[in-house]
């Protein structure tokens, strides 16, 4: 069987031919984990086990259901249906004659700005709440609040209330949870702003007769339950999988068992980098307690990296306690390519890390966000999403943040800030002891952002340049120093 006009290797047909009613691929960076997935749909549709109608194929961007639609109809000539989690539920509440309005996307954002510059100010017990998380007396004036709001500190500070809202809905929590948590005495005050901004979010949607995306899921699946299942789905497949939450899963749970529907996952736990966004990888490690019959398959054979990559990403990101190990294989060898560029001018050694990759290479610079796009880069222009460096006319260049690159590969990947920093890589910044009330606890240190690092190698079809600060490299910089796939590069 082929895809694309590319065969299957073995690995890559054992799940397709076995055919097992549940099942979940593990699937390696540039193992094929889509050419996989097609190629099952092709099989099962060339083997009329199942009708068109019969087979959905989820996953979690427009971008990739638009890819997976079409490169389905190239291989089978047939229109599946291919739907993100928030239209799969959108479809179910439409089908049961429930419709709602859709928030617009950053209205949590806003109620937690609004709360802080006005609600909070001049209420003297939520008020004193933050000057004592940042030391600082009520007596202070004005001034010293406006201070408070715009420094670093307190911009971690929002983001992890955020972080503990976006956990605590995609968890299905309640605000009889968080009454409860208000008990103890550890994270009281915090708890009571977060119930205040919980409250105004739910009293502004429902002023405005509108759900959130995580409403939408949770909505579909209770509708589901009473009602039942309006669609004739028997295979579902799910792309992406460890990036699931609790209620994406509640939702595919709910479909399969009351559709008494066939039910293949597939993903790379190496990959998990959502936890922020209410993803849990514990979903997909076990998977086999939800699925007791399931059975597990592995792809391991990598058609990007080269063996030296994989071998020191792979010993790298199994110090991670909680991942299923895997040893990628692949027939592609190259030479130390992993290089450390060292420089105290970032700017400058940038432009010397062009000098050395071929002119018609496809090139990618990855961040740690979109600030180290200012931060790192010298002058550019911008020209169909493309990066134009003056020195280097001739190059086009993508900038992406690693969150961003999750799925796509280039011939060459430069990576910025590799620092010993807040906003380094790994990232600095303590993950508040809050959040483990509607999170489970990171078993290792870093382990998240030893997943985002993986990430960020395993981008390139042959070498990947990271940019690090000679006098601040970051503790994975330093990790990888002596390992026998990297090369040192140093610049004034």
């Amino acid at each position: 069987m082929d895809v694309n006009g590319y065969p299957l290797d073995e690995e890559q047909l054992k799940p397709i031919l076995e055919n097992e009613k549940y099942s979940l691929i593990l699937a390696g960076a540039g193992t094929g984990k889509s050419t996989t997935l097609v190629g099952k749909i092709k099989y099962l549709l060339g083997q009329k086990l199942y009708k068109p109608e019969e087979i959905v194929c989820i996953s979690f961007t427009k971008e990739a259901v638009s890819h997976l639609e079409e490169v389905i109809f190239e291989n089978t000539k047939e229109r599946i249906s291919c739907l993100t989690f928030h239209k799969l539920a959108l479809t179910i509440l439409a089908l049961h004659q429930e419709h709602y309005s859709i928030s617009r996307p950053y209205l949590l954002d806003e109620i937690i700005d609004h709360f802080f510059e006005s609600y909070c100010f001049g209420n003297e017990k939520l008020q004193n709440i933050v000057y004592q998380k940042f030391f600082l007396s009520f007596s202070k004036q004005d001034k010293d609040w406006e201070h408070i709001l715009k420094s670093k500190d307190f911009l971690a500070y929002k983001k992890t209330l955020k972080t503990f809202l976006t956990l605590f809905k995609s968890h299905k929590y309640t605000k009889e949870d968080m009454k409860n948590w208000m008990k103890m005495k550890k994270w009281k005050d915090t708890l009571l702003l977060l119930y205040s901004i919980y409250t105004i979010y739910e009293t502004e949607k429902e002023s405005i007769k509108s759900i959130d995306f995580d409403d939408m899921l949770i909505l579909a699946t209770e509708s589901l339950k009473r009602k039942g299942s309006p669609l004739p789905y028997k295979m579902i497949l799910v792309d992406e999988f460890q990036d699931s939450s609790f209620i994406r899963f509640e939702l595919i749970q709910t479909l399969v068992s009351l559709n008494d529907a066939s039910l293949c996952v597939v993903g790379d736990d190496y990959q998990s980098i959502y936890h922020f966004s209410g993803c849990d990888i514990q979903i997909f490690l076990n998977f086999q307690k939800y699925y007791p019959t399931s059975k597990i398959y592995k792809i391991q054979k990598t058609y990007r990296n080269s063996k030296e990559l994989v071998e020191t990403a792979g010993s790298f990101i199994q110090k991670n306690k909680s991942q299923i190990p895997k040893e990628l294989k692949s027939d592609k060898h190259l030479e130390k390519p992993i290089v450390f560029a060292y420089a105290r001018n970032m700017k400058n050694a940038f432009l010397k890390i062009l000098e050395k990759i071929p002119q018609d290479s496809e090139i990618l610079i990855l961040g740690r966000n979109n600030m180290d796009r200012e931060k790192y880069l010298p002058s550019h222009e911008m020209k169909d999403d493309f990066l134009i460096f003056p020195e280097h006319s001739h190059q086009k260049i993508k900038f992406l943040t690693i969150h961003a690159s999750k799925g796509l590969e280039s011939d060459v990947v430069i990576l910025l800030n590799l620092a010993d920093d807040l906003y380094g890589i790994p990232s600095k910044q303590k993950e508040e002891g809050i959040l483990t009330l509607v999170n489970h606890r990171m078993i290792y240190p870093y382990e998240e952002e030893r997943r985002l690092f993986y990430v960020a190698l395993t981008r390139t079809k042959s070498f990947v340049y990271c940019l690090i600060p000679r006098d601040n490299p970051s503790l994975f910089a330093r990790e990888l120093k002596q390992n026998k796939n990297v090369k040192k590069l140093y610049f004034s």
